[in-house]
């Protein structure tokens, strides 16, 4: 069956300006829409039988959420970065090969693992509230929180040195990432929702404290499912495939420049991804051609409290997404175009007036 994963950004469901306080209106917005846009064999026995049948196929969900202020005002405060920035910066040459990580910055751990648990337990309360919230309207949802709960799971998730490179408990953390993928493949087989939040976790290491962010586990767990979820089940007849992903933010999409600053920022409808991971602006009406998008500006969602990169971020991650095959929108949370593509109405995408597509480029 088909399975969409939905992520969605702390900041669109919280006041990310204020210390653990959910945005009511939009939290249950977004769980009126999965219920009403779900698989009916993952509701409730009284919302299954009150929904309206339908001929179309509904898709299950995955659902992974950021922290926005439940989680990221404590991180700040106890300096835990994110994860894959710290791993890129301090194992990865620019080349991409392994470099000498053999001196772990002078800090105090104690403070860190403080900073750890703090920003954990602030994190698993947005985790229940949204947990909460779709168990109100008849979705069988359960939380899931990868840091900790996975023994080999880091904070920079699947990301690796090079194929092949990298000691292995540098690279123990995507084999944590398959792990959590077939945890989710489980639930998803039981008639649940898997609502996965971003977390704090140790850092590859095994002494510091990172967060492991949520476009991180978005990225890993698409990209790792077919060869962890899938094939770690022998009957592969009604098994679960990731289709699509959807980034649900504070933005319509990606725009040429921040549109907040800028007012003359366009948004960018279409971008083609190729196989080394280049970015193109896709023709956006009939008989153009493409553009290089490399001097993008997407810093745009970024805020005081972010500590896992914005925007830029999440291009990054859905980047490495499409490089595996699967489709990717970005969209704005509680827009009519967010509504169309998680009820499955990809095919009107063109007709819709906000959301940016990036899709593989064909070779």
């Amino acid at each position: 069956m088909a399975v969409t994963i939905l992520k969605i950004g702390g900041s669109s469901i919280t006041n990310k300006a204020k210390e653990e306080i959910l945005d009511q209106e939009a939290l249950e917005w977004f769980a009126r829409l999965i219920a009403s846009s779900v698989d009916q064999s993952v509701l409730s026995s009284h919302h299954h039988n009150a929904a309206t049948q339908s001929s179309e196929s509904k898709p299950k969900f995955i659902v992974v959420h950021g922290a926005g202020s439940f989680g990221h005002h404590s991180a700040k405060r106890y300096g835990l970065r994110c994860g894959k920035s710290v791993f890129m910066d301090e194992c990865v040459r620019h080349d991409g090969q392994q470099s000498d990580h053999n001196t772990t910055p002078n800090v105090d751990l104690q403070h860190e693992m403080e900073g750890l648990s703090k920003t954990r337990h602030s994190v698993q309360k947005l985790n229940m509230a949204i947990v909460g919230a779709l168990l109100k309207h008849g979705v069988n949802a359960i939380g899931i929180s990868p840091g900790m709960s996975i023994s080999s799971i880091r904070a920079h998730g699947a990301t690796k040195c090079n194929k092949g490179g990298g000691d292995e408990s540098m690279n123990s953390s995507y084999e944590g990432m398959k792990l959590l993928c077939q945890s989710i493949h489980q639930s998803l087989q039981a008639g649940l929702v898997p609502v996965i939040h971003g977390d704090a976790c140790l850092l590859y290491d095994n002494k510091r404290a990172g967060i492991l962010g949520g476009d991180t586990l978005a990225e890993g767990i698409a990209t790792l499912w077919e060869e962890s979820a899938c094939n770690h089940h022998e009957d592969r007849r009604g098994q679960d495939k990731i289709s699509r992903v959807v980034f649900i933010t504070d933005v319509a999409g990606v725009y040429t420049s921040d549109p907040k600053s800028d007012n003359d920022a366009v948004l960018i409808r279409h971008l083609n991804v190729n196989s080394n991971g280049g970015v193109s602006i896709a023709d956006q009406g009939r008989g153009g051609s493409e553009s290089s998008a490399t001097s993008l500006n997407v810093s745009g969602s970024s805020h005081a409290h972010d500590v896992t990169g914005g925007l830029k971020a999440k291009l990054g991650a859905a980047v490495t997404i499409v490089q595996s095959g699967i489709d990717v929108i970005i969209t704005q949370c509680g827009s009519k175009c967010t509504e169309k593509i998680v009820a499955g109405k990809w095919k009107y995408f063109r007709q819709l007036d906000s959301g940016t597509l990036l899709t593989p480029l064909a070779d």
